[in-house]
């Protein structure tokens, strides 16, 4: 039988001991052997069904139970629910106690607390304990952005189980998070991913620099690093240096496959050079900086009898970066508004299924930018986001991609009229035009069309025309058909034409129609992006 435990009054965390003896290691199927559990219980007690089960089958009822994490910002006790299974009878806490993946996951959601750590560290040794020598997953979260006031968590509770951590989630100030990367470099042997929100009300002396508690992981393929700013601090409203650099970062680069740099500012150099260096990446999230290239030196007049000094010699093509397993590449840009194309042109992507790319400001974007980086790399898109874009037309670079399955184009300053007609499929044609395979579909912008009210009407008949064309498939023409769409404007459409866009929604569409204001607050808003349509499941 496990020690006995006694709760403190002030219960934040596991109970504590009362007995420290040395107990030899007991079992599930031994303690159950015993049916002293199961058959002793009042006689005017009915029996319970949850007896006649399996305590296999009870232990997995636990773990689909758990399985969720729950609320950070409604518990107050972390890992309360386990620990509420193991006081409900006896026969629970056998299960509950005995069962080690129970406690292979330990999640402590602290809040705003600046005290009583004292149960905290207890209660995650407990966990430890009972999990056995299984590899764990441990998340520490706090909304706290002083680091004076609550001690180092993270290390307190990563050192003593730093070989059996297999996935570490941090959400800490910067100061803690960063006192992980300072392990020395075979501390995580265990470690395959790595989640880091690193809390910033001030600027940092330092920022994700020198990792070798991660360099020398030998099984991390997966690393995700974020800035999360202090709700209510200046620093949302002034501009400080979060570059990353990825020369000094020491990653263990070639053996990742998920990369996601997200709120850093990652400059356009250096994003292609950790991209040089991880070619086993398979999704890569990354937020892309621009600068304005120096300006060139001015020639000054060569003095008579000089002769004149040789012209430099052009600079050499630097070589394209390949990765060969890359499926899913989401960019987020900003920055100088007229180089975008520095970041792909240097891209051969072979494999890439998904690509999303957000600008922050609205930049020119040539199609011919993206259909070179297509016949570069003979890719076949099924994904595609682009937002806050000007440029020409993205017809081409669609024809390109027939196995495209779902498109968002939001504020990409594109005519409406040929690009409806462009995507509408003519049932009775052979083949299916463009974009056959077409189940989602997001337009929204301020459309160029919207005034006189002629242009809009006919940009809007074709809109439907388009929705109508690929929901009601007939005949030979039995494509996919578009299940999802949403349509944003500034005008909107008018009462018949709505009527008939509901139509479409009584019939099974899921429609959404997003009116745009003038003062658009973000583009990564729900109701812009919609995002409800990612969600839909093949």
């Amino acid at each position: 039988m496990d020690i006995p435990l006694q709760l403190s009054p002030d219960f934040c965390g596991p109970p504590t001991r009362v007995d420290t003896t040395q107990r030899p290691l007991v079992t599930l199927k031994t303690l159950l052997s015993d049916r002293a559990l199961t058959v002793k219980r009042p006689r005017q007690q009915p029996p319970s069904l949850i007896f006649s089960l399996p305590a296999e089958m009870i232990a997995e009822i636990f773990l689909q139970a758990t399985a969720e994490d729950q609320d950070a910002d409604a518990i107050r006790i972390p890992m309360h629910f386990h620990f509420v299974l193991s006081q409900v009878c006896g026969l629970w806490r056998a299960v509950a106690i005995h069962t080690p993946s129970l406690w292979s996951r330990v999640v402590l959601h602290l809040g705003a607390r600046t005290s009583g750590f004292g149960g905290i560290t207890t209660l995650a040794r407990t966990c430890f304990e009972r999990s056995c020598e299984l590899p764990l997953a441990l998340i520490i979260t706090s909304s706290v952005t002083n680091a004076d006031t609550i001690p180092n968590l993270s290390m307190d509770l990563v050192l003593p189980v730093r070989h059996r951590i297999r996935h570490l989630e941090l959400r800490l100030p910067v100061v803690l998070t960063e006192s992980i990367f300072k392990l020395p470099k075979n501390s995580l042997k265990a470690l395959r991913s790595i989640s880091v929100y690193a809390i910033v009300s001030a600027d940092p002396a330092s920022w994700f620099r020198s990792m070798s508690g991660l360099e020398g992981a030998p099984h991390l393929d997966r690393v995700k690093l974020a800035c999360v700013h202090a709700p209510g601090s200046l620093i949302q409203w002034r501009t400080i240096d979060l570059r990353f650099d990825p020369y000094v970062a020491r990653l263990p680069w070639a053996q990742l496959t998920d990369l996601h740099l997200q709120d850093l500012e990652l400059r356009c150099d250096d994003a292609i050079y950790a991209l040089e260096m991880a070619t086993s990446l398979v999704r890569c999230a990354l937020e892309v900086r621009m600068f304005e290239p120096l300006a060139p030196v001015i020639a000054f007049t060569v003095p008579p009898g000089q002769d004149a000094p040789a012209p430099p010699a052009p600079p050499k093509p630097k070589p394209p970066v390949t990765l060969p397993a890359l499926l899913a590449l989401d960019l987020a840009i900003s920055g100088w508004p007229s180089a975008p194309a520095d970041f792909f042109d240097r891209m051969i992507l072979p494999s890439l299924k998904d690509l999303s790319i957000k600008y922050k400001d609205r930049q020119p974007l040539p199609c011919a930018t993206l259909t070179a980086l297509q016949t570069r790399s003979s890719f076949s898109l099924e994904r595609f986001l682009l937002a806050s874009r000007t440029g020409d037309t993205l017809l081409p670079f669609l024809q390109a991609n027939p196995l495209l399955s779902r498109v968002q184009l939001v504020f990409c300053a594109l005519e409406l009229t040929p690009l409806a007609e462009g995507l509408t499929r003519v049932a009775r044609t052979p083949g299916l035009g463009i974009l056959p395979c077409l189940r989602a579909l997001a337009l929204t912008d301020r459309w160029t069309e919207e005034a006189p009210h002629a242009t809009w009407a006919r940009a809007t008949k074709a809109v439907v025309e388009m929705a109508r064309s690929r929901w009601r498939v007939h005949g030979d023409a039995a494509g996919a058909r578009l299940v999802g769409f949403t349509f944003g404007s500034q005008m909107g459409l008018s009462a018949k034409k709505a009527e008939r866009m509901e139509r479409f929604r009584a019939e099974g569409m899921r429609l959404r129609i997003v009116p745009i204001l003038a003062e658009r607050a973000h583009l990564r808003r729900a109701d812009y992006l919609g995002m409800n349509l990612w969600a839909d499941e093949d």
